[in-house]
C-alpha cells in the first residue's frame, strides 16, 4: 500500500486537478459569447457541473466562492437578455356555455409570439379590415400584438416553464415580481391557481422553491417567510391577522422594501407555504358585478422571502418573489358598478394606470420613476426596476363580446413591453 507521505502527495495532485478544473471553468465562461442565451445558459451548466464535481472531490466552500458569484452572475445575465420586463399573454377558449349562447371568437394566435384581435366597425366607418369579408358579414378592423410569448391557452406546466429561472434567481439573490391581469372573467384565476389537477402558478412556484431547498440542503440553511397583502381602495390590508392594524410601508437600506405592523409567517415546507396562500385567499375582498359573481376588488400580494446561508463560510444571501394578483380590469361600463363598487373601480384603475407608469419609464430608462405615485408601486418598488425581473401574464377571453375588454387589456399590456 502507499505510505502516508504518498497519500498525503495524491490528496494535494487531486487537490491542485480540482482546482485548476474550476479555474478552467471559470475561463471558458469569461470568454463566452455575452449576447448569445444559448451559449451563455451552455457555459451556466458546464461550470454548475464543474462546481458540483469540485465539492464531491472535497474542494473548500471558500475556494468555490468566486466560481459560485460567477455562475449567478451568467444566469443573471441570462434573464437580463431574456427581458428584464417580459409579458406573456395567455388567451382562454370559449367555454361551452359562451358557444351555447352564440359567442364567437374574436381573438386569434398568429404565432408563439403574436395575436391578432377583431373588432366590429360600428355602421358607416370608413376603416379598413386586413382581410376580405362576404357582403353579409359586419365590418371589422383588425388589431395585431406582439408580446414575448403567447399562448393559445397553453398548459399550466408551458406556462410556468418561465418562472422556474426567475426562481432561481431569488435563491441567488436577485428579487421577482409575478403579475397576472385581465378584465374578470379573462383566466387570471386559473393561470395564478389552477385547480388540484392543473396547479397554476403559484402552487408550482412553492414546489420548486422547496425542490431548490432540498437540492442544496447540504451546503445551505434556508429559511421561507410569507407575507400575504391586499391593496383594497388605497389601504393595506394584512390578510393572515385579523387584528385591526394599520399596514404601513418603510424602506430598509439592506432589506428593501418592509410591510410594518404585517404578519411574517416562516414556513419550513411546501404545504406551510400552501396553507399561507389559502388562509390569506380566504380574506380577500371580492364583490358581485356585471362581469363576474365574485370579482377581485383588491389587488393581491403574496411576498415570499428566502435567505440561504451557506453552512461552510456563512455567506447569506438575500431575494424575494412578489406573486401579484391584480385586481379585475375591466371598464365602468362593461362590469355596471355602481355606489360602492364604483369607487373601487376607480380605485383598480387609478393603481393600474401608476402601475403601468412605472413599468413604461423603466422599460424607456427613464431616470425618475414614479414609485411614490401610488402604494401599489410603492410596495412593489425593489422587485421592480434595477436588477430585479418582472413578468406580467396578461390574460384575455377569445370571445367577441368581450373585445373591448380584451383591446383595453392588451393595449395596457404593450405599453408596459413598450
Amino acid at each position: 500500500g502507499l505510505s502516508e507521505a504518498e497519500l498525503v502527495d495524491c490528496e494535494r495532485l487531486v487537490g491542485r486537478l480540482v482546482r485548476a478544473s474550476v479555474a478552467n471553468g471559470v475561463d471558458v465562461v469569461r470568454s463566452v459569447d455575452r449576447t448569445s442565451v444559448d451559449a451563455l445558459r451552455q457555459a451556466k451548466d458546464s461550470l454548475t457541473v464543474v462546481i458540483q464535481e469540485a465539492r464531491l472531490d472535497g474542494m473548500p466552500e471558500e475556494e468555490l466562492m468566486e466560481a459560485e458569484r460567477i455562475r449567478r452572475k451568467i444566469h443573471n445575465k441570462i434573464e437580463d437578455l431574456k427581458g428584464s420586463v417580459r409579458v406573456f399573454c395567455r388567451i382562454r377558449p370559449m367555454s361551452r356555455k359562451e358557444r351555447d349562447e352564440g359567442e364567437v371568437p374574436a381573438v386569434w394566435a398568429v404565432d408563439s409570439m403574436t395575436l391578432e384581435v377583431e373588432r366590429e366597425l360600428e355602421r358607416n366607418s370608413t376603416r379598413s379590415c386586413s382581410r376580405q369579408r362576404q357582403p353579409s358579414e359586419p365590418e371589422v378592423s383588425t388589431h395585431q400584438f406582439g408580446f414575448d410569448a403567447v399562448f393559445n391557452p397553453g398548459s399550466q406546466a408551458e406556462i410556468f416553464q418561465d418562472c422556474r429561472d426567475l426562481i432561481q434567481s431569488v435563491f441567488d439573490g436577485y428579487n421577482a415580481t409575478i403579475f397576472a391581469y385581465g378584465q374578470t372573467g379573462a383566466g387570471k384565476t386559473h393561470t395564478l391557481l389552477g385547480s388540484p389537477e392543473e396547479p397554476g402558478l403559484a402552487p408550482q412556484l412553492i414546489r420548486e422553491i422547496f425542490s431548490l431547498i432540498s437540492r442544496e440542503s447540504d451546503r445551505f440553511h434556508h429559511q421561507v417567510t410569507a407575507q400575504m397583502l391586499e391593496l383594497y381602495r388605497n389601504e393595506l390590508v394584512d390578510l393572515l391577522d385579523d387584528t385591526v392594524k394599520k399596514v404601513s410601508i418603510r424602506t430598509d437600506l439592506e432589506r428593501g422594501v418592509q410591510m410594518e405592523n404585517a404578519l411574517v409567517v416562516t414556513c419550513s415546507n411546501e404545504g406551510e407555504l400552501s396553507d399561507v396562500l389559502q388562509r390569506g385567499l380566504m380574506f380577500r375582498t371580492t364583490a358581485a358585478t356585471a362581469m363576474n359573481s365574485e370579482s377581485s376588488r383588491s389587488h393581491l400580494i403574496c411576498t415570499v422571502t428566502i435567505v440561504s446561508v451557506n453552512r461552510e463560510t456563512g455567506e447569506e444571501i438575500w431575494g424575494k418573489v412578489q406573486i401579484v394578483d391584480l385586481a379585475g380590469s375591466e371598464r365602468l361600463k362593461k362590469s355596471l358598478a355602481m355606489g360602492d363598487r364604483q369607487k373601487e373601480a376607480i380605485d383598480i384603475n387609478r393603481s393600474l394606470t401608476a402601475l403601468g407608469d412605472v413599468i413604461e419609464a423603466l422599460t424607456q430608462g427613464h431616470r425618475a420613476v414614479p414609485y411614490r405615485n401610488h402604494k401599489l408601486t410603492q410596495v412593489l418598488q425593489d422587485a421592480l426596476g434595477n436588477s430585479a425581473k418582472t413578468l406580467m401574464f396578461v390574460n384575455c377571453a377569445a370571445t367577441r363580446s368581450n373585445v373591448d375588454e380584451t383591446l383595453a387589456s392588451l393595449r395596457y399590456a404593450a405599453r408596459v413591453k413598450r
